[in-house]
Formats: structure tokens, C-alpha cells, sequence
């Protein structure tokens, strides 16, 4: 016997559908990623994924994502050779109860160590911003700025309802 969540249910959300899904999909998105203070980020290499929790911040228009992180590991190495990354961001945290209400989002994207000293400025100020508490990492000689600039996103809700957005005029 097949259960609903056997075949889950795929929604690529396109510009000029006459429904109202990217505009909804959209403000799911958003409010996910403005909620939630942390993000898992996927790298790639030495033929091994490789994950780690990060703290981030985003742009309004959801087109790129930020994060600061010591320039001698492991995650700062795979990024300079390895552009292509991947973050997780979900509320499974404050949905404990039940699967179906868990929320989550794969951001796909290409990432790349900041070193214009005004956008340097500029996304450290939004990190500091979001995450008040890090602001000594943030600004040590020791860590950089990491900036994705955001290809596509993957959304999930209700366990099995999958929707491919992308954001701005990517699309």
C-alpha cells in the first residue's frame, strides 16, 4: 500500500502562473529565512561532502547570503576551490510534534571570500546586525566574509510539497 508521502509532490514556481503559488512560496521562504538564525552549509571536496552550522545573514531580495568564518579551516578551503555550495535552514526545532508541519529550505549557490573592503563593511554590519553576539569573530583579523550569491531555492512544507523558486529576475 502507497502512502502519501511515498511520491512527493514537485512544483517548479515560475513567473506568469495564474495562481498566486510564487508570491506565496516566496513569502514562506522569506519569513523561513528571516526566522531562523542559523543554516547548515554543505561544501564539497576531496570527494567528500562536508557540513557545518553557520550563522548567517540575507539579503532582502534573497539573492545572496552571508556568514563569517575562520580563514584557516576546513569549510574556508573547500569554498576557494570548490565554489558551489548548498544550506539547509528549517523550524524543525519549534515543530517537534509533527512532521508535517516542519518547514525547511535548500539554498543552492556559488560562494566566494569577500575582499572589497565595502562589501566587507556591508555584510559584516548586517552580520553584526542579526547576530550581535559575534561581532569580535565577525571582525577578527582571523575570520572572513563569506558571500553566496543565491542560484535557486527548494522548499519544503508539509513533509512531501516540494517547490523550486528562484529569486529576482534570475527567473
Amino acid at each position: 500500500m502507497k502512502n502519501r508521502y511515498d511520491e512527493p509532490d514537485f512544483v517548479d514556481v515560475v513567473p506568469g502562473r495564474i495562481d498566486n503559488a510564487r508570491d506565496q512560496v516566496e513569502s514562506e521562504i522569506r519569513a523561513l529565512c528571516f526566522e531562523q538564525p542559523f543554516a547548515v552549509l554543505a561544501t564539497q571536496g576531496e570527494g567528500q561532502p562536508y557540513t557545518n552550522l553557520i550563522s548567517y545573514a540575507i539579503s532582502e531580495e534573497l539573492r545572496h547570503l552571508a556568514f563569517s568564518t575562520p580563514s584557516q579551516t576546513r569549510k574556508y578551503s573547500l569554498i576557494n576551490k570548490y565554489k558551489k555550495v548548498s544550506l539547509l535552514i528549517d523550524n524543525r526545532a519549534q515543530q517537534p510534534e509533527s512532521i508535517n508541519l516542519i518547514r525547511a529550505v535548500t539554498i543552492t549557490g556559488k560562494a566566494r571570500p569577500l575582499e572589497d573592503p565595502k562589501e566587507v563593511e556591508h555584510w559584516s554590519g548586517l552580520l553584526i546586525k542579526r547576530h550581535s553576539y559575534l561581532e569580535k569573530f565577525i571582525t577578527s583579523p582571523s575570520s572572513s566574509l563569506i558571500l553566496v550569491d543565491i542560484i535557486r531555492f527548494f522548499y519544503v512544507r508539509r513533509f512531501q510539497e516540494v517547490y523550486q523558486w528562484v529569486p529576482g529576475n534570475l527567473s
